[in-house]
């Protein structure tokens, strides 16, 4: 019998990978497709058989045999062993029981979740039409359809039944289960097991969507579910797989900032992605989810609930797999030794030219599209390419590393294809109508934009933009993978070539403009701000094009504003900084960064106000309209401040939403958010570094510690805020848009 179908879920049980297939029409098929991890190891072959015959003996290793494959580093040819595992759970074990033989054996591929391995030898991928040979439930063989590709866009997905659960209420003594499909929606005061348990088995939806389902909504109905001993349908999956989950999540560390990942609940044959929980789904939908999860291989459901980062390291596994290249385990290649000189000189990161302060007009702000991508893939910088042992170049500026010319890495392979492809979706947004077109596909996927074969429905410009969002986002990450300390594909010295190449880019492009007539207000790594008199459109794009043609890169027009503000430091009023400044476009729309409505921790209230004043700006034609804009700013700070002393506003729009970064405890000062979470703690609700704790500010300057804030679970309608504290905060988000016109937030506070 032959199948065709959407591959949707897919995840290993004994020995075989479970497929789940979903056909036209709706129905969906579980398939059992026999299948084994193998992992590789290099060494002396008595070393190699003692580690076999130990995997043996545990009977961890069904099977063995000698084969060639490529070193990612050299490129040669090496023979290795690859050992086949008898059970996926063994497979999983491997990283802890081959640290032991590390020392004369070297080992790849060992640690690629089975999913993705399977993915990456059958050549399919999530939501992929397959084509199955089967017979019952077990596939015999199985392949891509031959009209589809991981590249192809023509808006054919299964049409899938979604079920979207949340807790609603104001407090944590006030909330109710509410459940939405098709339209219909059912609000429990007081969960009903049974209820959910019959609507389960009735809608039998392909994706669950919650709110804070991993952190606490799914753990309490499972509670639930043993304590009234109804199980609840979560799975399709007809035998019993215990869920490997770490109660607790985890945090981590990035860019200066502590994150925390609350534990993932996955369904099995089913779709669970918490919107809260996932940051690719809150930037991109579920249409960016799927983007990435096809693109990398990687099960939707798991791509929800992991990074862009995962997916384009995933990506390029699957190219090292299919050009039988060796995946290393551990990263192998240390940093080299440099003297203080040489980190000086190439240890620099991303160019910055402070701004001027002040209000200024006739000012065009233009960008390198996806700057540090373009010139990894232009130059061909990955870790295997840099300071390679074949060429002697000396190609990348300042540091003087050589880059490989006779081959190409896998990095630049992999971003290749990507950078085209986000290229075209974005062509397709602006387009944002009428007919498109399947992209056909040249060697290893890459898309091959310039040739269409068929008509196809149209999707619509959101839709283009959640995906584009999504690669966005994936092209961001694979910069800092590449100088990451444990990335298997990274090499801090790759990473300081793209930095060196994009300095000597934003140089490049600044001392064009300035030959062309404009002033450089301002840059930071791949934007610039230019500024003319009578400054014409016309004349802007035709310097981009001479700059994309002179660099490399493809150098675009953000817009022509017809005024911008570049603000001072907060701490000093005289130093600018880069990430602070406001301006309105021709077409009206108004670019922010650092104000106090952009920040996270700004209450409601303090946001709703500046978004006001900003609303004003937007009536404005140039700097002399800012400047008569000034009384109505005040007006709508009075307004607000008035708001404040009498009391007139809910709680929620007072409260403050703060990331902590260590456990509540272990802080030495007593900060307000420290103090908010101590007190979350204290009432059983386990608070955890890169969790976010929101508060209502009652008395901060109070002696007793329990009155300075509260926690918003228990803020109650009788409960005072600290009034002073919340004028403070009107007047610095005031201050924001009035300060370059005199007005600090000493002076506005004189009024109120």
């Amino acid at each position: 019998m032959q199948l065709h179908g959407w591959l949707f879920d897919l995840y290993p049980l004994d020995s075989a990978m479970v497929l789940w297939i979903k056909v036209e029409g709706g129905k969906i098929h579980r398939l059992e497709d026999p299948f084994r991890s193998r992992f590789y190891a290099q060494g002396k072959k008595r070393d190699l058989m003692a580690l076999f015959d130990s995997l043996r003996q545990r009977r961890y290793a069904a099977g063995y045999q000698w084969t060639r494959k490529k070193e990612f580093w050299s490129g040669d040819e090496v023979e290795v062993m690859e050992i086949e595992m008898s059970h996926p759970e063994h497979y999983g074990r491997l990283p802890r029981i081959l640290p032991a033989w590390e020392k004369h054996i070297t080992f790849y591929n060992c640690d690629i979740p089975p999913p993705q391995a399977y993915l990456y030898e059958k050549r399919l991928f999530p939501t992929g039409r397959c084509i199955a040979e089967v017979e019952g439930a077990r596939v015999f063989r199985i392949g891509l359809d031959p009209s589809d590709s991981v590249w192809i866009d023509d808006g054919s997905l299964p049409d899938l039944q979604v079920m979207q659960i949340r807790m609603e209420g104001e407090s944590v003594r006030q909330k109710s289960l509410l459940i939405e499909y098709e339209g219909y929606r059912m609000e429990m005061e007081e969960v009903d097991i049974g209820e959910i348990n019959r609507l389960m088995k009735q809608v039998d939806p392909d994706v669950i969507l919650s709110d804070y389902g991993d952190a606490s909504l799914l753990p309490l109905l499972f509670s639930l579910e043993r304590r009234v001993r109804v199980p609840i349908p979560w799975d399709r999956e007809p035998h019993p797989i215990a869920r490997q989950i770490d109660p607790k999540g985890y945090s981590y560390f990035s860019y200066g900032r502590t994150y925390y990942r609350a534990p993932a609940h996955l369904f099995f044959g089913r779709w669970h992605i918490d919107r809260k929980n996932s940051f690719l789904y809150g930037e991109s939908g579920l249409e960016g989810v799927i983007e990435l999860a096809r693109l990398g291989k990687i099960p939707v459901q798991r791509m929800a609930h992991t990074s862009p980062g995962t997916a384009i390291t995933s990506m390029q596994m699957d190219r090292a797999f299919q050009e039988g290249i060796l995946i290393p385990w551990r990263k192998g290649e240390p940093e080299q030794f440099k003297t203080a000189w040489d980190l000086l000189v190439a240890d620099k990161g991303g160019l910055v030219f402070q701004p001027k302060l002040g209000v200024f007009e006739d000012v065009a702000e233009i960008d390198f599209a996806s700057m540090y991508p373009t010139i990894m893939a232009m130059h061909n910088i990955s870790a295997e390419t840099v300071l390679c042992r074949c060429c002697e170049n000396h190609r990348v500026p300042e540091a003087g590393y050589t880059i490989c010319e006779k081959r190409e890495g896998i990095v630049p392979k992999t971003l290749k294809p990507i950078l085209k492809r986000r290229a075209w979706l974005k062509e397709k947004m602006k387009q944002s109508g009428g007919r498109g077109s399947v992209v056909t596909t040249g060697e290893f996927g890459e898309p091959n934009h310039e040739q269409q074969t068929m008509e196809i429905r149209h999707v619509d410009s959101e839709v283009y933009n959640r995906r584009q969002t999504a690669l966005k986002w994936m092209l961001v990450t694979c910069f800092g993978y590449l100088g990451y300390r444990n990335a298997r594909f990274g090499k801090i010295e790759a990473h300081e070539a793209v930095t060196a190449f994009g300095r000597e880019k934003l140089l490049q492009a600044k001392e064009i403009c300035e030959e062309e007539g404009f002033e450089l207000l301002h840059a930071i790594t791949d934007s610039l701000w230019i500024r003319k008199e009578r400054l014409e459109e016309e004349e802007v794009l035709g310097l981009c094009q001479r700059i994309s043609e002179v660099t490399g890169v493809t150098m675009s027009l953000e817009g022509i504003y017809r005024w911008i503000v570049f603000l001072p430091s907060k701490g000093n009023r005289e130093s600018p900084v880069a990430n602070r400044y406001f301006g309105l476009f021709k077409n009206g729309k108004i670019k922010a960064r650092g104000l106090a409505f952009r920040r996270n921790d700004t209450p409601p209230l303090i946001r709703e106000a500046q978004v006001q004043m900003m609303e004003l700006l937007k009536r404005t034609e140039d700097p002399r309209d800012y400047r008569l804009k000034i009384a109505e700013i005040l007006d709508i700070f009075f307004d607000y401040g008035l708001l404040l002393k009498e009391g007139r506003m809910k709680p929620e729009d007072l409260i403050l939403t703060k990331r902590i970064s260590r456990e509540p405890n272990a802080y030495k000062v007593d900060s307000l958010t420290a103090l908010a979470a101590q007190q979350l703690e204290d009432i059983g609700i386990p608070i955890h570094p890169g969790e976010k704790v929101k508060y209502m500010i009652k008395d901060a300057l109070s002696k007793d510690k329990n009155e300075r804030v509260k926690p918003y679970l228990l803020v109650g309608p009788d409960d005072t805020f600290d009034l002073k504290k919340y004028q403070e905060m009107l007047a610095k988000a005031t201050e924001e848009l009035l300060i370059h016109f005199g007005y600090d937030a000493k002076r506005l506070l004189s009024f109120l």
